[in-house]
């Protein structure tokens, strides 16, 4: 699906494609083209065809269509700036619970004109849908600059890791009861995968940090002076989320430790309540197996207390064994 806003004398108006060709050679105003999953022969009119996009930028957009999609970056080709953003979601909305985060990531492209602004993208976007309705509600967000509305893109982009940061957390917490409480297989998976979780999500901001410092720092001429402190802005927001997921890091490796360290130790609870059952059932085992030898002649065989005697003796052992590790302590 194709969307094509354009800015002029206050007002938005909807282009056809047709409309955007004739328009696009002598721009007036400030152009806003979305592509949502387009197809190839959209891709080749109006990337190719009509705006003359350099083909290397147009492979790493089309990387878009695999489950990661390209790294986040910025590249200066002259008459545009082509920007990879990585947007992160939940597989089935914010409104889960902490049981399972299921991030998925998505690719975002942007190419940057004076004059206009090209996103290109192949799942749907909540960033985009919120600039989409901005403009319509207010045309000057529009025409202030396409440098402008992309800042409002990459700032909701931005924001929307905050309810993922916050289950996150609350993710670390019940983990944290669990391991301490009932340490089980499932807990161990759980962890593993949160851990995977946020490698993905401290990978991808690290890189989009680094990019949004680049842009506003005064590095490319299309980015103007007035909306750098925009871009700063959401730059300092990246930072803080940045440090967040750092630190989730940390608390999760520790929480893999302590696993390891409760199910070590419960398995040698297990394993000293064995030794200690085996310990006592030897001397007895031994008593059993010498009165039990068949020879003719064995001392106490036919004595008609014998069995009481022995069935007695072995339970004084057995008991005297018990007292002795409570004694010391070793149960």
């Amino acid at each position: 699906m194709v969307s094509i806003l354009h800015f002029l004398n206050g007002e938005i108006k909807k282009l056809s494609i047709k409309e955007f060709s004739h328009l696009c050679r002598q721009p007036e105003g400030v152009l806003w083209m979305d592509l949502e999953d387009p197809s190839d022969a959209e891709e080749e009119t109006l990337l190719v065809a009509l705006l003359d996009i350099h083909p290397l930028a147009i492979e790493d957009a089309q990387r878009g269509k695999d489950e990661e999609g390209h790294l986040p970056k910025v590249e200066d080709f002259a008459d545009f700036l082509f920007i990879i953003f990585n947007p992160i979601e939940r597989k089935n909305g914010t409104t889960e619970t902490a049981e399972k985060l299921d991030i998925r990531t998505s690719q975002l492209s942007a190419f940057l004109f004076k004059q206009m602004l090209v996103t290109h993208h192949y799942k749907p976007l909540h960033s985009i849908a919120y600039a989409m309705q901005m403009c319509t509600k207010n045309p000057q967000t529009l025409g202030r600059g396409p440098d402008y509305l992309f800042h409002l893109i990459i700032d909701d982009v931005v924001d929307n890791y905050t309810p993922i940061l916050d289950a996150m957390d609350e993710a670390v917490d019940s983990m944290e009861d669990e391991v301490f409480k009932k340490p089980s297989q499932r807990c161990m998976v759980r962890i593993l995968q949160l851990k995977k979780d946020i490698l993905t999500i401290r990978r991808i901001a690290v890189y989009q940090r680094e990019m949004l410092n680049r842009l506003s720092r005064g590095e490319f001429s299309l980015i103007s002076r007035d909306e750098m402190a925009y871009y700063r802005n959401v730059y300092d927001h990246l930072v803080r989320m940045t440090d967040l997921a750092e630190s989730y890091r940390d608390v999760v490796s520790g929480l893999l430790d302590a696993y390891l360290s409760v199910t070590s130790n419960n398995l040698n609870q297990v394993m000293k309540v064995l030794t200690i059952i085996s310990t006592i059932f030897l001397p007895l085992s031994f008593i059993t197996g010498f009165f039990g030898m068949n020879f003719k002649f064995l001392p106490g065989s036919e004595w008609e207390y014998g069995v009481a005697s022995a069935t007695l003796f072995m339970l004084t052992v057995g008991l005297g064994m018990l007292w002795v590790f409570k004694r010391n302590k070793w149960m």
